[in-house]
């Protein structure tokens, strides 16, 4: 089986879903701008922006385990944390809108309105939540939850508007194995050209400078 293949089977149903969630909320799907261009319209979902904070998330972020930093996956225990702030939003009485029980037994996170599930965030964010009954490695750690919470913002906008969803099959490969299957969407929303080896610019003016009797003069 491709390596990539082999990843995406191990992660489970229940991480995708809060991870979808996650990012539908941060960056939504808007087809009202489709006006401007079909590319325009496409959200965090469309361009796979769950799988690219999945990968991230096991692959690049490192805990200190006794005097060492150690990369753990952390999409896991990340997703049980939204799930569990989901949970405390809900106890709380603040949500704005009813959750969809059909899927709270899957991921409470995804049972929320995209608007909850902001709500959620800067909860989470606040430490407006019961740290206790946070899953490990976030129980009783509120500056690690300040710090995912900020990543998780970061990050869905930083794959959304990176080459993430132009390696298209290779998405999932190791880093050296990604090629680049077409011009990224998120480029064509901002209109960003691409990368350049270079642009021509005026970096000053070549001067001769004479130097004689201890003086310098440009000439």
């Amino acid at each position: 089986m491709h390596p990539a293949k082999q990843y995406a089977a191990t992660v489970d149903a229940h991480t995708v879903a809060t991870f979808r969630a996650l990012v539908e909320a941060i960056v939504p799907n808007s087809p009202a701008l489709a006006v401007y261009g079909a590319e325009q319209a496409a959200g965090a979902v469309e361009l796979y922006v769950h799988e690219y904070m999945i990968w991230e998330l096991d692959h690049s972020l490192a805990l200190f385990l006794g005097t060492h930093l150690t990369i753990v996956p952390l999409s896991a225990s990340t997703a049980q944390l939204l799930n569990a702030g989901a949970v405390q939003l809900i106890a709380s009485g603040k949500t704005q809108h009813a959750p969809n029980h059909a899927l709270w037994g899957s991921s409470p996170f995804s049972a929320l309105s995209p608007a909850d599930r902001i709500r959620t965030l800067a909860m989470l964010e606040e430490l407006c939540v019961d740290l206790g009954l946070l899953p490990p490695p976030y129980k009783d750690d509120g500056g690690l939850i300040v710090f995912i919470v900020d990543y998780l913002n970061r990050g869905t906008m930083f794959g959304f508007y990176s080459e993430w969803s132009a390696y298209g099959t290779t998405r999932l490969a190791t880093p050296t194995e990604r090629r680049l299957e077409y011009f990224p969407i998120g480029w064509k929303q901002t209109g960003y050209p691409g990368v350049s080896l270079g642009y021509r610019a005026n970096r000053g003016f070549l001067l001769t400078i004479v130097r004689e009797g201890g003086k310098s003069t440009i000439v």
